[in-house]
């Protein structure tokens, strides 16, 4: 044996000297579905059978869509169940990030925090004092549990949505960021403040905290696009800046200040096992970084595919029983959990009724967030219920509707034409700007209509939000709440 290992090594370094040398090609760079992919497939095979714990594994697979086994998620589910009903609904006496962690794992698999083994875990929330016991976290991660399903506090809470956002506004620093302790910023408090508060973007002060928040995060970032905690470079902290990023449809590799975040934060990815490290100087996965890392890519892809955010967990909710196999149901889900369009108490969306024009303004004024100053001077909508009346009054200030000798006819059916006019001018309300298309849309039956119509009709069709049939808009008819689901839905993607 050792005289045949002689001869080998010999004929190899003859070889080496007499044949040409050839170079292996790099590996090609991994791209966020591959490393998603990989680091999901490491966690389900790391941990088969998941209990309490294991809360951002089960947000990661699931917000990420991964193909995990068909009983997995009903695993963790039971496993939980029987933690829940062993400590007697306690999960943890100070520290209330463990119920804001456990409430968005069971939004993410479509399961109501409001009755886990018989105990009502969202109650935990109702106490400010708990919630915000720990640190900015706690009333960061509160704040987003609510959110994910849009959860209610009890009435006799002490805790309140605006509570925990003045509580996380006044917990900024002076340099913009966020941190546990200390007077400088840290990359990941920061970036979760921005997580939590990307959902009230739309309010001015907390928009003036986001864009602070922001530059702070590039202010600290390292030539490299990594971001250090405790003076390390890790994945960790670059997470949840991307997953920051994220909720404000930030695409990182687009914007000047972050293009290489992402780049860097690959690195961190061990492509032996499909796991992430803590710091590049280490040779293993880790846990903490795998699951931040896993959660993060879905984040990033579900931006990418023009989904909901991470964190915005309403398309799991039941889908309506006369909308399966329905071609709308997709964009009626998610016109659903942007809460645009609301279901009927029967438990059905009614995808074929008409749309009226009360109806279209209250849409519009939802996805643009509108509230009205004054009351509108529409002699035909007392009847309707007081939120409509403030949703038609706000849509008429904005410019977006007009009615016709003093009244509004809101229960009349908005045409295919109307509400396209409807849509242009909340385009340009939105924008500061009229949408003016290079030429019309390539549609037979729209000629005759105005040219503000015509415009507006040839803007949705160059957003890409109407296509047409057989090479027609059929502009006066009705529009049907299906119909109106998959508009608005690809509108408000449009305006965000």
């Amino acid at each position: 044996m050792r005289v045949l290992k002689s001869w080998i090594i010999i004929f190899m370094l003859v070889a080496s000297i007499v044949l040409p040398v050839v170079t292996q090609p790099a590996e090609a760079a991994i791209s966020i579905e591959g490393a998603y992919q990989n680091s999901g497939k490491y966690i389900v095979e790391t941990i088969p059978n998941p209990t309490f714990g294991h809360e951002w594994f089960i947000v990661g697979l699931a917000r990420g869509n991964y193909p995990v086994p068909s009983t997995y998620f009903e695993k963790y589910y039971k496993n939980l169940v029987k933690e829940v009903q062993a400590v007697k609904g306690n999960l943890h006496d100070r520290k209330y990030t463990e119920y804001s962690r456990v409430i968005l794992a069971l939004s993410a698999i479509g399961k109501d925090a409001r009755d886990v083994g018989g105990y009502n875990l969202l109650e935990k929330l109702a106490d400010f004092d708990k919630v915000t016991w720990q640190g900015v976290n706690g009333p960061i991660f509160a704040l987003i549990a609510l959110d994910s399903w849009q959860y209610d506090l009890p009435k006799n809470a002490s805790n309140s949505r605006e509570k925990m956002i003045d509580n996380i506004l006044s917990k900024q620093l002076a340099d913009g960021g966020f941190a546990l302790s200390g007077k400088k910023a840290d990359p990941d408090m920061t970036g979760m403040a921005i997580q939590a508060l990307s959902a009230y973007k739309h309010r001015e002060n907390v928009a003036q905290a986001i864009e602070r928040a922001v530059e702070a995060m590039g202010q600290i970032q390292t030539a490299e696009g990594s971001f250090e905690s405790l003076g390390i470079a890790n994945s960790e902290s670059a997470a949840q800046v991307l997953t920051a990023l994220a909720s404000l449809n930030i695409e990182p590799t687009k914007d000047p200040k972050f293009k290489k975040v992402l780049p860097r934060f690959l690195d961190f990815y061990i492509a032996t096992d499909g796991g992430f490290k803590h710091a590049l100087s280490e040779v293993t996965s880790d846990g903490m970084a795998t699951e931040q890392a896993h959660y993060t890519l879905a984040a990033l892809l579900r931006m990418k595919n023009g989904q909901t955010k991470l964190y915005d967990m309403r398309d799991t909710k039941s889908s309506f029983s006369d909308t399966v196999g329905h071609w709308a149901k997709e964009f009626i889900d998610e016109a659903v959990s942007l809460q645009l369009l609301n279901g009927y108490q029967d438990g059905t969306f009614k995808p074929n009724v008409d749309l009226t024009r009360a109806q279209a303004a209250s849409l519009i004024v939802r996805a643009l967030k509108l509230e009205a100053k004054s009351s509108a001077p529409f002699t035909d909508i007392s009847s309707y219920p007081a939120a409509t009346i403030k949703e038609i009054a706000a849509a008429y200030e904005a410019g977006i509707v007009k009615g016709s000798n003093g009244k509004y006819n809101p229960s009349a059916k908005v045409t295919r034409a109307q509400l396209a006019l409807m849509l242009s001018r909340a385009y340009t309300h939105q924008k500061g700007e009229v949408y003016t298309p290079q030429q019309n849309a390539p549609f037979s039956d729209i000629s005759s209509y105005d040219v503000e119509s015509v415009q507006a009709i040839s803007m949705l069709y160059d957003f890409g939000i109407v296509s047409g049939e057989n090479g027609q808009y059929k502009p006066g008819n009705p529009t049907k709440r299906a119909h109106a689901a998959k508009i608005f839905v690809n509108f408000y993607k449009i305006i965000q």
